[in-house]
């Protein structure tokens, strides 16, 4: 579905890829790490950086390499075997697409010389659809900084879908789920997404990516969602999942499909990907 005509924003903010990569460690070597290196030279490693990315940066675009968990992963509702099955990943960021693309293109051809695979997820960054000034200062005003791979050492990546019913209903009820409801005597009765989520706001670095086509599509995510955050911080990320996921406390969820919660170690280089 055309965003427009759900009334959500059209305008493109910035790119996403996460590239998982299937390949047996036996073809793990020296020259697939170099090869690997190389292609990333134009690209900002974020595992080094602390704070919010500058423009010229963006400009031309950001890697973090991604060491999989898979003693961590959730296989959700779609069964997507490109994540589930992925030791391995890598994420960029940027602006601008070409960079992205190009690495991508040079790190799809690296792999498949070694009979390996590469299963690229992402979409696009948009502003923010469902947000009243007093929203923005509620979600966003102490939201955590993002911070290098010491500091944040977890990266989850988690894509969701909404169903078919959810857009097709009207604007502003969808809208109504993010918000609490409440019983006459002023109690909240079901907490709503903004509520549900709001314990993870000052620890957990959260960016969204949308569909690039559009929403409710046969292929693809309508939204791929990244968080990083401390390792002491692990339980908030737990607790705020379980609190979405909670259907009587956040009806939107029965509008929701999950594919794989694949949990990560950030590091620092391709290398210490398959260390």
């Amino acid at each position: 579905m055309d965003p427009a005509s759900l009334n959500l924003t059209t305008k493109v903010l910035g790119y996403g890829h996460f590239l998982f990569i299937q390949l047996e460690r036996e073809r793990v070597d020296s020259s697939l790490l170099r090869a690997m290196e190389r292609a990333a030279a134009g690209l900002e490693n974020a595992h080094f950086v602390d704070g919010h990315p500058d423009e010229g940066s963006l400009q031309r675009g950001r890697i973090q390499y991604l060491r999989g968990d898979l003693s961590r992963l959730r296989k959700g509702d779609i069964d997507d075997q490109g994540v589930a099955l992925s030791p391995v990943a890598i994420r960029l960021e940027g602006d601008i697409d070409e960079p992205l693309s190009a690495y991508q293109q040079q790190l799809h051809a690296i792999v498949a010389e070694r009979g390996g695979t590469v299963h690229t997820r992402g979409g696009v960054r948009k502003e923010r659809s469902y947000t009243s000034h007093a929203m923005l200062q509620f979600a966003y005003a102490r939201a955590l900084a993002p911070a290098s791979g010491t500091r944040h050492p977890v990266g989850v990546f988690l894509p969701q879908s909404k169903t078919r019913e959810w857009w097709a209903m009207d604007w502003m009820r969808r809208e109504s789920f993010f918000l609490p409801r409440y019983g006459d005597d002023g109690s909240i009765v079901a907490e709503g997404h903004t509520v549900a989520s709001a314990g993870g706001i000052p620890y957990l670095v959260r960016r969204l990516y949308h569909h690039a086509g559009g929403y409710g599509l046969d292929t693809g995510y309508d939204f791929v969602g990244y968080f990083e955050f401390a390792e002491e911080h692990a339980h908030v990320f737990d607790s705020v999942m379980a609190r979405l996921r909670n259907h009587a406390q956040n009806p939107e969820w029965d509008y929701v499909r999950e594919g794989p919660e694949w949990w990560a170690r950030r590091v620092e280089s391709a290398e210490a990907l398959w260390s």
